[in-house]
């Protein structure tokens, strides 16, 4: 039985709209399930075309089918790639000057099929520094793989590849949602947490691409520790290849965030242990160092309501893990009875959770009274300022992270044991609630 596909909107909807810069065209004739041509081979993909297209299932991926006229390739990989070196001084110091330009020379050589072009040019197209973003992660990626004792120049074509594609997946989610910001959703977060999987799908057979970049780019979400995605895997079961490529991602969404990606790289790999590759995050951490002791702009410091504010966000944040500590505690009784799914996942968050409390508490921010730390923050240097503020965004970020990734894999449980930890998750919400309102309470009399 012959295989057919459906045409992803959102997908077509970019390429339809690529095609009024740069031009793009059927690379073969498409065809229906059916075998009825519906777009002949130079044909262009216009509006015309995606109606036709929308209405039927076809016997080919249309990204293999399509090719985009003056693509990616014309941009000059290496040059973005040089360029990124000599703006950011962590990439160039986690790089490494000899093996950077290795990297960069490759990417200069690289060869990219008609659709691994067509992808990265449409993806590149979705913003004005996207293909910065991809071209960081392929050059960050390739070259902290390449120096790994099982690593080397016969896995260089696979990172960089892999960091090149390795977010096209977003290209088939409602861009809606990927504008909805760090705020999202638990149903658009389960949209944003499959992104991997279809990029991998995507890639697995595509011409230019293949099986080993797919499985490094299904992967570059993924923790160690176990509590990335779209698997959950750990340890172990996680190849060498998605961890450098989760890392990679990581930094160059650090460096993009704007001041400071060294001060910002070094307290995030080291806030929450076990993320990481223990190899690869001590040559980061190095780098950080170096980059971090160059001359750079300083720091404006806070005012009296900024500060306010982020003693604010200590108390609430301190609150609230205390509130969730005790939570734990009363949902292992729930759920002693339970199956053992139900068990490692409440096993997983709850670790989760108390990896978190060590994190905060290993800053020494718990023990310091509103009105302490207020005191200290009002005479300390600006870095200290922004140091804190490094802190509480991991922080906060994670505990989101933990809220979400546990209502997504709840959804493998039998409705009984779900519905338990549905009830935890609202009760995990009722003590964030209850912290906030203590705290500002505390602060306003």
């Amino acid at each position: 039985m012959t295989t057919t596909l459906v045409v992803n909107e959102h997908y077509l909807n970019r390429v339809v709209a690529v095609a009024e810069t740069a031009g793009i065209e059927a690379a073969e004739d498409i065809v229906t399930g059916s075998g009825i041509k519906l777009v002949a081979k130079g044909t262009r993909i216009d509006a015309k075309a995606k109606d036709r297209l929308l209405q039927h299932k076809l016997r080919k991926p249309l990204e293999s089918s399509v090719r985009v006229i003056d693509g990616a390739a014309a941009q000059q990989l290496d040059k973005v790639a040089e360029a990124l070196l000599d703006r950011h001084a962590l990439l160039a110091h986690v790089c490494g000057g000899t093996t950077a330009r290795l990297v960069t020379t490759a990417l200069r050589e690289l060869h990219l099929t008609a659709p691994t072009e067509s992808m990265l040019t449409v993806y590149a197209a979705q913003g004005p520094h996207k293909l910065e973003h991809a071209v960081g992660v392929s050059l960050l990626g390739a070259a902290m793989y390449h120096d790994l004792p099982e690593g080397g120049s016969k896995g260089l074509h696979t990172l960089m590849m892999a960091g090149l594609l390795h977010d096209v997946g977003e290209l088939y989610i409602d861009p809606a949602i990927l504008k909805a910001g760090p705020r999202l959703k638990a149903e658009q977060w389960k949209h944003i947490a499959t992104h991997p999987i279809v990029a991998a799908h995507l890639l697995r057979d595509m011409p230019g691409a293949g099986a080993q970049v797919a499985e490094a780019v299904l992967f570059h979400h993924e923790r160690l520790d176990g509590f990335g995605y779209p698997q959950g895997l750990r340890g172990v079961q996680l190849p060498v290849s998605g961890q450098v490529l989760a890392l990679a991602e990581m930094l160059i969404g650090l460096i993009e965030a704007g001041r400071s990606p060294s001060e910002r790289a070094d307290v995030a790999i080291k806030l929450i242990r076990g993320e990481f590759n223990r190899t690869l995050v001590a040559r980061v951490a190095q780098a950080a160092r170096v980059s971090a002791a160059l001359p750079s702009e300083p720091a404006s410091p806070l005012t009296s309501g900024e500060i306010e504010a982020l003693v604010a966000r200590v108390s609430v944040l301190s609150a609230t893990l205390q509130r969730l500590y005790a939570l734990a505690a009363n949902i292992d009784e729930q759920i002693r009875g339970g199956n053992p799914a139900l068990k490692e996942l409440m096993h997983h968050a709850h670790e989760r959770g108390r990896r978190i409390r060590l994190a905060f508490s290993s800053t020494g921010l718990d023990t310091l009274s509103p009105q302490v730390l207020r005191e200290r923050l009002g005479v300390a240097e600006p870095h200290v300022h922004f140091e804190v503020e490094i802190i509480l965004r991991e922080i906060e970020w994670r505990l989101r992270e933990v809220k979400r990734e546990t209502r997504i894999r709840m959804e493998r449980l039998p409705a009984a044991e779900a519905a338990l930890v549905r009830h935890f998750i609202e009760q995990s919400k009722e003590a964030a609630r209850g912290a906030a309102a203590q705290v500002a309470s505390q602060l306003g009399s």
